[in-house]
């Protein structure tokens, strides 16, 4: 059974496969972890986060009904009664179904379903962009959600709906995101289990690029 030590170790590290050789046969990693991923401002939150999908995927081939326990104690999370730092539920949801799409595909809009809780927010963009980038199809329906939340005020918020449209494809949305390219806000993301600023600009000029290919290549009538 790997410590805490040792795990936050590993994710000080960005050792995943010594992290992962840690996990073996352990079945309280997920606590540990889901209980490092609460800091947003910290890299070793983002590595754990990211963590918890990568042994979800894994130990899902052989024990499916064991990660859905841990997806059912992060959704008790999200709940009020529970008393709990719900910040981070969306994104540790998002890299579980990112990473087994097959077995918690039913997982998805629910957490489309929290994109109106501000403190959820971010976290419900940022995992439509996750899981769109492997499965669309299992966030399509946030796509009317997307345009509006591009408007948003908070610079974050705009730059995971920025995101999202790329993934999901919304060429629809190319005059909104054409509008973002002078966008002068910057933002921390994590990108290559790395902490770094991103201009919103940035991610909008990108996005552009991305909905102006799609929508030439789309068949001519």
């Amino acid at each position: 059974m790997a410590s805490r030590h040792e795990v936050i170790e590993c994710l000080r590290e960005s050792d995943f496969d010594g992290l992962f050789a840690a996990a073996k046969g352990d079945r309280g990693i997920f606590r540990t972890l889901i209980s490092l991923s609460y800091d947003p401002e910290d890299v070793v939150s983002w590595r754990a986060i990211e963590a918890v999908g990568l042994i979800a995927g894994e130990r899902g081939k052989a024990d499916a009904a064991a990660v859905r326990v841990v997806v059912q104690r992060i959704l008790w999370m999200m709940r009020e009664e529970s008393g709990n730092n719900p910040r981070s539920a969306p994104d540790l949801l998002g890299e579980i179904v990112r990473n087994d799409p097959e077995d918690f595909c039913d997982i998805a809009p629910i957490i489309i379903s929290f994109h109106d809780e501000e403190l959820l927010r971010r976290g419900v963009l940022r995992a439509v962009a996750r899981i769109g980038e492997i499965r669309p199809d299992l966030v399509e329906c946030a796509s009317p959600l997307i345009g509006h939340y591009l408007e948003h005020p908070d610079a974050l918020t705009r730059y995971y709906a920025l995101l999202a449209a790329g993934r999901l494809m919304l060429v629809g949305l190319l005059p909104a995101v054409d509008g973002l390219c002078a966008d002068t806000a910057e933002v921390k993301i994590y990108r290559n289990r790395e902490l770094s600023a991103e201009k919103l600009a940035t991610i909008a000029e990108e996005t552009a690029i991305i909905l102006r290919r799609k929508m030439n290549d789309r068949p001519q009538h």
